[in-house]
């Protein structure tokens, strides 16, 4: 029985010391991370190994094309350029356009009836 006690702690320990370790890596990898003058708005990856980002340095913006074998600044954005898209989660104008579709056929179909 007292086996069985000191097992059970010893893995109750095992997985604390595991869960300081990974909170000690996940601390340390942040601070690795983190810029100080530059900092990455959005990224759309294009393909394998290929992306665009919108990179903000100071005040300024750019669009940065990445792959696996360079980086390339695209262009300069001024601010009126960088305009929020809807999130997926609203209707796009496709969305809604087919909704207005798929509408007028169903009341096209039920007036035939």
């Amino acid at each position: 029985m007292t086996e069985l006690i000191l097992a059970m702690t010893a893995m109750v320990g095992v997985i604390y010391l595991s869960y300081l370790f990974s909170k000690y890596l996940a601390t340390g990898a942040s601070k690795i991370n983190s810029a100080k003058y530059m900092k990455i708005i959005d990224r759309l990856p294009t393909g394998q190994d290929r992306s665009v980002i919108i990179l903000q340095i100071g005040d300024k913006h750019y669009l940065v094309g990445n792959t696996s074998q360079s980086i390339n600044i695209l262009t300069e954005l001024s601010k009126d350029q960088l305009i929020e898209l809807p999130s997926e989660g609203h209707m796009s104008l496709h969305t809604d356009s087919f909704k207005n579709a798929l509408e007028g056929m169903l009341n096209k179909k039920t007036k035939e009836k």
